[in-house]
């Protein structure tokens, strides 16, 4: 048998699908590319189930069905059909509800989003599986805008042609909802309906199995009684030899074997060979997109809402649906007017849980109006006590707004316990234990989590490059995740102007913060924090005129606020402007009497540059920066 490197058969597959018109792919998917979705494989499967067995019969029963079923202990999932048979012979409808319940909350995976984004990127390519669940065709329903051909019985055999408009989806044993094969004498034959189709599609169509094990008659029957297709590929877990069967079959077809570590490794691997594929935010977003706009539209044209009429006028005379109410308030673009929406829709809905969710984020992140929003959150967790979004979310305005940190915890803790794989959560607890608590080992556990969960978030990445800069002083990593972050969300004011005290601070590239400083504060001039760090910049290049205009900025959006920022800016002040001493002294002590601090933030340079000015009090300006900085 002949085997070859992933790397030979990714360059294999590029030749072939970049070079030939005639020839598409047709992947032959087992069990294993279902594990990671939570669905068992046959052998873990055949497993169980006979060890069940063995305490529903006696020795001397289950050695005579060994004996005459032929079962190989040492290779039960060669035998999964005739343990099946005898598992659930006595209520053969049991074993059907068992791979009911065994497969209900299978969720597909990161391979099945690329097998999915094959089908309908490079139309052509097809199918096969011994599969029962739908993972495959759900992939293409939720990532992609095509409608797939799913062939789940022998009786749509005579549609099973490949298509450029429908991708092609055959199950040779079924599917879950149409009496799906497991027993011997069912899987050991192929049915008839199938050889056919299979020929045709065989006869263009490169053969690719991935995590299929080769244990049912079926297929491998067919496999080694059929005309030898242009190639043949047969991958297979790197942890598990290939069976002598399976060895023969490739050699016989003149195929390759192909170790892999896994379904969803493997289709990664393929994201090279498919260069069609964009990014699975891109990707997703556009579907999205496009499915939102084509609802919206329709809405409209059943003039859900009036462009010259007032919505609240609407909304008090025609009876809406929750929907419509929600459908107007995003439609209208005046904030006080949309709270007005839905206060109205939450009196008629009151009950309405995801309404009261949405009210919430609307208040709390895009109209930043905290007055009320308290007393929301808590209507809105009494009717939906359980839901993992409005608690992180209400963990946060505790946090940012209230600073009641321990309750803060509280909500963080109960999010993520209600959904562990937020990545939101995780984040957000990250940067609690990081400001709040100065907890940094768990804190940075929590970052990585949140970016194992989805490493296109920008604010994650953001986020965990700051502290690998102030906390860790891994430089050359804090870059890494800077540049990540920027280049998923270019137009984020927080990190560009992060990145520029980076360049400033650490690599002494004043030239580019520079830039950086201007292009945060161009996206949101607004900003407290960028125009106070861009002011220290300024005052450092000894730009006075320019720096004042910042500063004084920065303190009247800061709003009196008793923060890091606040201490900070108090400093800039007794370090560069003389005339303010006594009154920037004062700001300062009272700060740090109310435990204030800028831990780790960097004055030195404004120190070394206020004494080459010729700082009346040398001392005490390094005094206080000590103070302000360290714990």
């Amino acid at each position: 048998m002949k085997k070859i490197s992933l790397h030979t058969f990714k360059h294999t597959l590029r030749d072939i699908h970049t070079n030939t018109e005639n020839r598409r792919f047709c992947f032959v998917i087992g069990a294993g590319a279902s594990y990671k979705s939570g669905i068992p494989t046959g052998g873990e499967l055949a497993k169980e189930w006979f060890d069940e067995i063995k305490e529903r019969y006696s020795e001397e029963e289950i050695d005579l069905w060994i004996k005459e079923a032929r079962i190989d202990k040492q290779d039960l999932a060669a035998h999964y059909g005739s343990i099946y048979r005898k598992r659930f012979e006595s209520d053969k409808t049991s074993g059907y509800e068992f791979l009911v319940k065994a497969m209900q909350s299978a969720k597909p995976t990161f391979g099945h989003f690329v097998l999915a984004q094959i089908l309908t990127k490079a139309p052509g390519n097809c199918i096969l599986t011994t599969n029962f669940d739908s993972l495959i065709e759900s992939s293409i329903y939720q990532y992609t805008d095509k409608t797939p051909l799913v062939c789940g019985h022998e009786s749509l055999s005579g549609y099973a042609r490949p298509s450029n408009i429908h991708p092609l989806i055959i199950k040779i044993h079924r599917d879950l909802l149409l009496s799906p094969k497991s027993d011997p004498d069912e899987i050991n034959t192929l049915d008839e309906g199938w050889k056919e189709p299979l020929d045709n599609i065989f006869s263009s169509d490169i053969p690719i199995i991935i995590g299929y094990g080769g244990n049912d008659g079926s297929l491998m029957d067919y496999f080694e009684k059929m005309k030898r297709p242009s190639n043949f590929f047969w991958c297979g877990h790197k942890g598990t030899p290939p069976s002598q069967r399976i060895e023969k079959l490739v050699e016989q077809l003149d195929g390759s074997y192909i170790d892999i570590d896994g379904f969803d490794e493997m289709m990664k691997e393929l994201l090279w060979v498919f260069t069609e594929i964009k990014p699975v935010k891109d990707e997703l977003d556009a579907i999205t997109r496009s499915r939102i706009e084509t609802i919206n539209t329709q809405l409209n044209e059943m003039n859900i809402r009036s462009k010259s009429v007032d919505p609240i006028e609407i909304a008090s005379k025609k009876e809406l649906s929750a929907f419509e109410y929600s459908t107007m308030a995003e439609n209208e673009p005046d904030y006080e007017k949309r709270k007005a929406i839905y206060l109205k829709a939450l009196k008629r809905f009151p009950k309405a849980a995801w309404l009261w969710n949405v009210f919430t984020y609307f208040l709390h992140f895009v109209k930043k109006d905290y007055s009320n929003l308290e007393e929301y959150y808590l209507k809105a967790l009494a009717i939906d006590p359980e839901n993992a979004n409005n608690n992180g979310n209400y963990a946060l305005f505790l946090n940012d707004i209230k600073k009641d940190y321990e309750n803060a915890e509280k909500y963080y803790l109960k999010a993520l316990a209600i959904d562990p794989e937020n990545a939101n959560n995780n984040g957000n607890y990250a940067v609690f234990l990081n400001d709040i608590k100065k907890d940094y080992e768990n804190a940075e556990k929590y970052y990585l989590k949140a970016l194992a969960i989805n490493p296109e978030d920008a604010i994650n990445n953001g986020n965990y490059a700051i502290f690998l800069k102030n906390i860790k002083k891994d430089y050359e990593n804090a870059e890494k995740y800077y540049l990540k972050a920027l280049a998923i969300d270019p137009e984020n004011a927080t990190y560009n102007g992060s990145y520029a005290i980076f360049l400033y601070d650490t690599k002494k590239d004043y030239e580019n913060a520079e830039k950086y400083y201007l292009k945060a504060l161009a996206i949101d001039p607004e900003n407290a924090n960028t125009n106070g760090n861009y002011a220290s910049f300024l005052l450092i290049k000894n730009t006075k005129n320019e720096a004042t205009k910042h500063l004084e900025k920065a303190f009247q959006l800061n709003n009196n606020e008793k923060n890091d920022l606040s201490v900070e800016l108090w400093f800039y002040k007794y370090a560069h402007y003389t005339e303010s001493l006594d009154e920037s002294e004062k700001a300062i002590e009272s700060l740090l009497k109310e435990g204030v601090r800028s831990i780790g933030w960097n004055l030195d340079k404004n120190v070394e540059v206020a004494i080459e000015n010729g700082h009346p009090n040398p001392e005490k300006l390094k005094e206080l920066a000590e103070r302000i900085t360290k714990l």
